[in-house]
């Protein structure tokens, strides 16, 4: 019997050599990703449209401002202290021509013609091209007074360059009861309803979240609630093989469709193939079929609907966890003034057929695919050599870095990892974090598609 507990020292120097293996190539590859998603992130086609967005939504504020301004007195130092703010926040940032003309739009609407004017004179037009020469030509007649002055062509350059903001600089000086002014103000006081209803709800989330939160303390200093996952011991590094075979095949997929050209997102949906070579692999290097079910987390648990109410319910107390993990992203990215990204960004203004495409690998290739191989494999092999705080920070620290939201954005996606690991500790099925995971995904397409659509 204890031959059988003990294997004799050159079986585990043997088993050894797979793990450490498993171990380079998770994190050369980790590596790798990390400093290419840095890559993407900085590249000017996502920086210029972070800030085109950004603009166009300062954009509707200053125009929702200055309508209260003029509705409600004694309130045009509060609408310029914070329009000062906002503007402030986007010269730190600003990196083109282009991002300096809208600042100068904005400063135009929110303090009058003679700053924007000033702002304008201060950027330098022999170091800019053409185009942006031309437009600051354009608005200097705007606020110029002599907006009837300027052609058609001009005047349709502004607004395909600069969107919403093109239009406000044409808006200067018309009547709020006048074409385009009136439709600028009621785009923006839609944003603003909008805006105002997520934060409503958002204050409603958390306050639920607090109370589940404490609810689910008590219940489990109580023993009411207690682990589903048993870790067993075992001297194979089966799984974590099997988890960095899922990182070579989709790197590896990654770089060929890459190299075939620009594709849609939708052909991440090619990824699910590496799920039947990696079930294989565990297969053929000793897994029974019962150890790579419970370690790939494919059961129902105490029933399949009773799980997803768990993963479901779980992530609404874990939301406190979650609101400081994002909490610390946004001091992060105040400090250092880098901004999270994401490639989904791009995909948000296709029709109504792409959109649901999005939701349905964001709400379910992504939980299902990541939920087996981070919940499931990796934290599967942590799980049964070390307790559940270090296997979940590990798992969760990987989780984050892997993804290509920038590192600014580490804290916010590693609380939400915990959340999803601390349901998988307690579920022991996968179910709970994928609906969890779903939910999350869900909340965030929807808000984006809500104010960057």
């Amino acid at each position: 019997m204890s031959s059988e507990i003990l294997p004799a020292p050159a079986q585990q120097s043997r088993s050894r050599v797979p793990i450490l293996i498993s171990w380079v190539l998770i994190l050369g590859l980790a590596g790798l990703i990390v400093y290419g998603n840095l890559r993407s992130g900085e590249s000017p086609s996502t920086q210029k449209l972070v800030n085109d967005e950004r603009a166009r939504m300062f954009g509707m504020v200053a125009v929702q401002m200055k309508s209260l301004q003029k509705e409600a007195a004694g309130t045009s130092a509060l609408v310029q202290e914070r329009m000062g703010g906002l503007i402030k926040q986007m010269e730190s940032d600003a990196l083109t021509a282009e991002d300096r003309i809208r600042i100068a739009i904005l400063a135009g609407e929110s303090f009058g013609a003679e700053d924007a004017l000033m702002r304008l004179s201060n950027i330098p037009i022999t170091t800019i091209g053409r185009e942006a020469a031309a437009d600051i030509r354009s608005i200097q007649v705007i606020y110029g007074d002599r907006a009837a002055a300027l052609s058609s062509a001009a005047r349709n350059d502004l607004i395909q360059r600069y969107g919403y903001l093109g239009r406000v600089a044409l808006a200067y000086g018309v009547p709020p009861d006048k074409e385009p002014r009136k439709t600028l103000q009621s785009e923006a006081l839609w944003f603003t309803f909008k805006l105002t209803l997520v934060g409503i709800g958002l204050v409603i989330l958390l306050g639920l979240s607090l109370a589940a939160f404490a609810i689910a303390c008590a219940w489990f200093l109580k023993g009411k609630i207690r682990p589903a996952y048993i870790p067993k011991t075992a001297s194979q590094g089966v799984f974590l093989e099997g988890f960095a075979l899922y990182l070579v095949l989709f790197v590896a997929l990654g770089l060929i469709i890459r190299y075939i050209g620009p594709l849609s997102l939708q052909w991440t949906w090619a990824a699910l193939v590496i799920l039947p070579i990696v079930w294989i692999w565990t297969g053929l290097r000793g897994a029974t079929s019962e150890e790579r079910r419970q370690a790939f987390g494919w059961h129902r648990g105490r029933g399949f609907l009773r799980e997803i109410g768990a993963g479901l319910g779980g992530y609404i107390a874990g939301l406190v966890v979650i609101a400081l993990g994002c909490l610390v992203t946004v001091i992060l990215i105040r400090i250092s003034g880098t901004r999270a990204t994401s490639p989904i960004v791009h995909e948000l203004n296709g029709g109504p057929l792409r959109l649901v495409g999005l939701y349905a690998l964001s709400c379910v290739f992504a939980p299902f695919m990541e939920e087996t191989m981070f919940r499931g494999l990796l934290f599967h092999h942590l799980r049964r050599r070390w307790s559940w705080a270090v296997s979940a920070v590990l798992v969760s620290a990987i989780f984050a870095l892997l993804h290509p939201q920038g590192w600014v954005a580490v804290p916010a996606l590693g609380a939400i990892a915990m959340v999803l690991a601390a349901l998988r500790e307690w579920r022991g099925s996968l179910v709970a974090p994928m609906a969890a995971h779903a939910f999350s995904n869900f909340l965030v397409l929807t808000l984006a598609l809500l104010f960057l659509k």
